[in-house]
């Protein structure tokens, strides 16, 4: 329920593979940081989420791909027909 854990709910529990880096300091000063620091680690480290590729538009960049070549084609014709500014 804190602020990170909202700002990384997507990353934590949504449909991607996450990394967490948990910096820590040995200095006494800091005690109450580093040990909020580690006990959240350890609670994402126990959070099992299965990422799955997002595979349901397949074959749109080949789609668009060729509408741009047809689209380029079209202003190619224009152009060569003097329609074009």
């Amino acid at each position: 329920d804190s602020k990170l854990t909202f700002l990384l709910r997507d990353s934590l529990g949504g449909n991607s593979k996450t990394t967490i880096v948990a910096n820590v300091s040995p200095s006494a000063m800091n005690f109450g940081e580093t040990l909020s620091t580690c006990k959240f680690a350890a609670r994402a480290k126990c959070i099992q989420c299965v990422a799955v590729r997002n595979e349901e538009y397949s074959g749109a960049v080949e789609a668009l791909q060729t509408e741009v070549k047809a689209l380029k084609h079209q202003l190619n014709l224009l152009g060569t027909r003097g329609l074009l500014p």
